[in-house]
């Protein structure tokens, strides 16, 4: 067996934590070996850099002698690393044979690593795109012998299945997936298997064709017994959470990941920490269908951090950190390059957060954490065959760390939550009804949450009539909730009367919240109402439009456009000429570090108006309360908005509102606003510089021999002019201007070296982002085309296949479909810049690497 030595490592510091609070920890001091910058009084190391032969690695995990089991993301293999004794140098790193090999093809790479592992049961838990394994040294030899595979997963590619942890009880496992990995099959849920997308207006796909056709439950939870025989879904509704934590309560938390494409949309949904529950749903849904975060049949953030891509997350119990690091929740950002600390506070069953910044760097595209036995934090960086590293955190204070002396005030909640939780299995109907019908109307979330679910795991002729005859009316709405969920059409009538009986005078805002919600479920789940029902609900809502409050205007909207309410479109116009746009307030520093901020600093210097964006979606469809003046202030605004900024799917989206509405008017009102349905001018393809050339058949190694020397004195005017020349600005952005078809370029140079740069360049398929990559669709004639899913609801496939146009699309019937298939080419073509001589070629990447700072050395004369 080979083993890898690195020396050179300084030695481990013997000094730990400080049970007391320094003056000035909350300040912030540059790591003079790493250049990290982290709070003060902690110290951090490069332990290892990963050689290229030993990949990038994603997933990590301490074995029971206080070593790392790693793995790269595509085809290298899993390592066994042996960390130096305090006060001793050097980094042991063995490849371990005999591991499953199931590569999945993307792009170029053959993507086949652990995603994720786990030491318990005196066995190495693992997952892989393709499955999750226990892995065994059966002879003590210290060398794994037995791999066996416990379940067959579903590829998800970066969304795929990721990280283990041990249960709360140390009886069982958790695996965590995200949203592109559906649920393994024989797998049962602690929820019963009522979801569905539960969108009231029609929602739109993702212009860019990210998730599209994913329907519920999404990323999910699984509970698994040691022997992987038994496997229960606990909870859904998540984007990509990729890690686990479990407090000293024995309370379940995750790390959720946003889409950055969504930035400006209503229906954006930033990063945020979950408390997962039993049977918890989460509302994640693909494009515009996202729920809120206050919809009652989901359960809401702990706290919401921002932008970014969440990996591993990790409590600081036990670890050498000072007192008030030991409750903290550390969460991981590959995209920021950040580690925030979150403190957490009880909140009746559940909790609250606050984020900080603990640690930063530049680039710190961090994958995993963990803290060790020593009691530091350790995290490596890489994905993506990005360069990939180790480091370590330690605390480097006086003293010794202290045990928590938080409180517990939530416990007697949390401990009423969990009797409920205990009720979600069918059993005798009527005691479990009994215990928890009082709950149901809690002003606790957790608490009347946990009561429905177990509501709902009873049959529901048990409990419909308790529902109807309910006088609290805080009861009654999450009765309807559930009756909505389970029953069918001949209860309708009945659900129209018991929520028109509900006295609006008695409910709070967020209860009007929730009226709404069950309102919007039984239009959705208990079929068409009738003209009578509609009038029902239109006497008693109606009145409430427009309310002041924003939360509870986006509902009211949705819930009367839904029907063609005669006054909705004159009510909602009136509003969106008086909302004001809230401003985005994010960090710029972090956003810089990563060119999928760039569209998001645009957007905070541009700011759309989501609230309007919300009463536009809405109106769309809508055919009555319409006149000639307001159309032409409807799609009027909906112009204006494709000048405004969002994330890379912003315009689409805008534009699919527009097209949408377009498609409903009546064909009268059609020659009275043509003028006005016009699309809005694009870039002219034809009228793009040419290069001066000549070019040549540029491939990564000639290219890559441009770039011997420094790279300075460039012309930048030039690099401009070659980025609009090879089409580049057709599809992606850069220094505020160009297309949304592909990646963002803005921050290439502060993420990647002029090597990947290239690569992305010659060989454009060599790694290809998950949400940039086309499809194979094969039709049952036998003949394929490709490109890009943009919508697929199960009535037709539209694809895009010009890179350049996502507007362009091939409809086919989904009955028409035989096969689709992620296609290992990039849609990009990788003949781009064959038309530029060397110095066109040299003034690109320089281009490209300073950003579109024109004072970026790059361009230094000197």
């Amino acid at each position: 067996m080979k083993i890898h030595k690195a020396l050179g490592l300084a030695p481990l510091v013997a000094a730990l934590a400080t049970g007391c609070s320094s003056p000035d920890e909350d300040a912030f001091h540059v790591d003079p070996d790493t250049g990290l910058t982290l709070r003060a009084g902690f110290d951090a190391d490069l332990v290892y850099t990963i050689p290229k032969e030993q990949g990038s690695w994603v997933a990590m995990a301490f074995d029971p002698k206080g070593r790392l089991i790693v793995s790269d993301q595509d085809d290298k293999g899993v390592f066994r690393v042996t960390l130096p004794e305090p006060g001793q140098e050097g980094v042991e790193v063995e490849p371990l044979e005999g591991f499953p090999f199931e590569p999945v093809a993307w792009g170029k790479r053959t993507v086949a690593g652990a995603l994720g592992f786990l030491w318990a049961f005196d066995s190495l838990y693992m997952s892989t795109m393709r499955g999750f394994y226990r892995v065994r040294d059966t002879d003590g030899d210290d060398e794994f012998d037995e791999f066996t595979l416990l379940k067959r997963l579903y590829p998800g590619w970066e969304h795929s299945a990721h990280t283990i942890v041990l249960t709360e009880d140390g009886q069982g496992l958790y695996l965590v997936s995200g949203n592109h990995s559906r649920v393994p099959d024989g797998v049962t849920s602690v929820q019963p298997e009522v979801w569905g997308e539960d969108a009231l207006i029609p929602p739109l796909p993702d212009p860019r064709g990210h998730a599209v056709g994913i329907g519920p439950p999404g990323g999910w939870i699984c509970r698994i017994s040691p022997d992987g025989s038994d496997w229960k879904m606990v909870a859904m509704g998540f984007r990509n959470s990729v890690d686990l934590a479990i407090n000293r309560h024995g309370e379940l938390f995750t790390a959720d990941s946003d889409l950055e494409f969504d930035i400006g949309s209503p229906w954006y949904r930033p990063t945020r920490v979950n408390h997962v529950t039993s049977g918890a749903e989460f509302g994640w849904r693909t494009g515009s269908a996202k729920w809120p975060d206050h919809y009652p049949d989901s359960l809401g953030s702990v706290v919401d951090l921002g932008p970014g891509s969440p990996t591993g997350i990790t409590f600081g119990h036990g670890s050498g950190f000072p007192e008030r690091y030991q409750d903290t929740l550390f969460v991981a950002d590959w995209t920021f390059g950040s580690i925030y600390a979150i403190d957490l506070e009880d909140a009746g069953a559940s909790y609250r957060g606050t984020k900080s910044v603990f640690l930063s760097g530049t680039p710190l595209n961090i994958t995993a954490m963990r803290f060790g036995p020593d009691g530091h934090l350790y995290f490596v960086i890489g994905g993506r065959n990005t360069d990939s590293k180790l480091y370590r955190v330690r605390y480097v204070g006086e003293g010794q760390p202290a045990p928590s002396a938080r409180s517990a005030d939530g416990a007697a909640q949390r401990d009423l939550r969990r009797s409920l939780e205990a009720l979600h299995v069918r059993e005798d109907a009527t005691a479990a009804l009994d215990a928890v019908w009082p709950h149901l109307g809690s002003d606790d979330r957790a608490i009347r949450y946990a009561a429905r679910i177990a509501v709902e795991c009873q049959p529901v002729a048990a409990w419909q009539e308790r529902v109807l005859a309910t006088e609290d009316p805080r009861a009654a709405i999450h009765g309807v909730v559930a009756l909505c969920r389970h029953a069918g059409e001949e209860v309708r009538g009945r659900v129209v009367d018991k929520l028109v009986s509900i006295d609006q005078g008695s409910l709070s805002a967020d209860d009007r919240l929730d009226w709404l919600r069950a309102w919007s479920l039984c239009l959705i789940r208990l079929g068409d109402a009738s003209p009578d029902e509609i009038t029902k609900l239109l006497a008693c809502v109606s009145p409430l439009y427009p309310s002041g409050d924003a939360t509870l205007d986006a509902e009211l909207c949705r819930v009367l456009c839904s029907v063609d309410a005669p006054d909705v479109v004159e009510k909602t116009l009136a509003l969106m000429r008086t909302t004001e746009a809230r401003a985005l307030a994010y960090d710029a520093e972090m956003l810089g570090r990563h060119e999928y901020g760039k569209p998001i600093l645009e957007a905070m210097a541009n700011t759309p108006n989501t609230q309007n964006i919300h009463f536009a979606y809405c109106l769309r469809q809508v055919q009555g309360g319409w006149t000639l003046d307001r159309r032409k202030e409807y799609f009027g605004w909906l112009r204006e908005q494709l000048q405004k900024s969002g994330g890379l799917s912003f315009e689409g989206y805008i534009r699919a509102i527009r097209d949408d509405a377009i498609a409903h008017l009546p064909e009268s009102e059609v020659a009275a606003i043509a003028w006005m349905l016009d699309d809005p001018e694009k870039p002219d393809a034809a009228a793009l510089p040419t290069p001066v050339g000549p070019g040549g058949a540029w491939t990564l190694d000639t290219a890559l021999a441009l770039f011997d020397g420094e790279l300075r004195g460039r012309d930048r005017e030039n690099g401009e002019k070659m980025f609009a020349a090879g089409r580049c600005v057709l599809c992606h952005r850069f220094a505020g201007r160009g297309g949304h078809s592909g990646p963002d370029l803005g921050s290439v140079g502060q993420r990647f070296s002029v090597r990947d740069i290239l690569t992305a360049i010659c060989e454009p398929s060599q790694t290809i982002a998950e949400q940039f990559q086309a499809s194979i669709i094969t039709r049952k004639d036998g003949s394929q085309i490709v490109g890009r899913i943009i919508i697929d609801d199960g009535e037709e496939v539209a694809v895009a296949t010009n890179p350049f146009d996502f507007s362009q699309l091939t409809r086919i019937p989904a009955a028409d479909v035989q096969n689709v298939e992620l296609s290992p080419v990039s849609l990009m073509p990788p003949a781009m810049i064959a038309g530029m001589n060397a110095e066109e070629v040299r003034d690109l990447v320089a281009y490209l690497v300073s950003g579109g700072d024109k004072k970026h050395r790059v361009f230094a004369r000197d």
